[in-house]
């Protein structure tokens, strides 16, 4: 199993911090978020980690390079990350994948677990749900008793959700490889800007996605100043206290 990690973005709601700096190397506690992702997934057994990069992109290469604490590095361009969303980010990896992928966002900061659960589950595609954090800026889930997926989204009415997406999930190669076609069709027919999490609620009617809740997981999306503020203050605390 291979690793993906989103890291194009130019994180702009989090200016002037992120003018010369990706979300993915802001630092909790001195550490950038995404070693901490890194070790996780080495910690796991994941052995090559792919990242999209755009914004900054040789920051990327400079800082981690080609080998990271025993994990291959290899690094893929997303050159309209300006304009384009995680779909398309994503996409950029077709050919350098030929096995079942995590796929995660760079900018989160959670607990360990979170990996090693998604690694271990029986299913073959699943997306890590969590309750609901009330931010404002959730993707919201819902599943069936069975606790396969049947609407997501951030513009749907989260009233009666069951959860949110953490931005981490797994994901299986026949999986993937729809989407990269489906992601062609879209950039063919003018869309850009989508995410990925919508395109895998558009696959789930032919590939069921199981969502896989974990109540209790602590973490955070650093998206605003608000968020990194509750991951240094709140957020890191409790998950060092926790695993310690």
């Amino acid at each position: 199993m291979k690793a993906i990690i989103l890291a194009a973005g130019m994180g702009r709601r989090l200016k002037p911090l992120t003018d010369n700096l990706p979300k993915a190397f802001i630092s909790v506690d001195g550490k950038p978020l995404i070693y901490r992702s890194l070790d996780y997934l080495g910690f796991a057994g994941i052995r090559t980690v792919i990242i999209v990069t755009g914004f900054m992109e040789s920051l990327f290469k400079k800082k981690l390079g080609k080998l990271y604490h025993g994990i291959n590095i290899i690094y893929t361009s997303n050159r309209e990350y300006a304009s384009t969303g995680s779909m398309y980010s994503l996409s950029q990896t077709e050919g350098l994948v030929d096995e079942d992928i995590i796929l995660l966002e760079s900018d989160l900061l959670y607990e360990r677990r979170a990996i090693n659960e998604l690694i271990n589950h029986n299913s073959p595609n699943v997306i890590l749900t969590s309750t609901i954090r009330q931010t404002g800026d959730e993707v919201y889930i819902y599943y069936d008793k069975n606790g396969y997926l049947n609407n997501l989204g951030k513009n749907i009415d989260g009233k009666n959700a069951l959860g949110e997406l953490v931005g981490i999930n797994k994901i299986s190669l026949p999986f993937l490889e729809k989407l990269y076609m489906i992601s062609k069709e879209d950039y063919n027919n003018g869309e850009k800007e989508y995410h990925y999490e919508e395109k895998i609620y558009k696959l789930s009617r032919e590939f069921p996605v199981k969502c896989h809740m974990i109540k209790d997981l602590i973490w955070t999306e650093i998206d605003t100043y608000d968020d990194l503020e509750k991951a240094r203050n709140y957020v890191y605390p409790k998950i060092t206290k926790k695993e310690t």
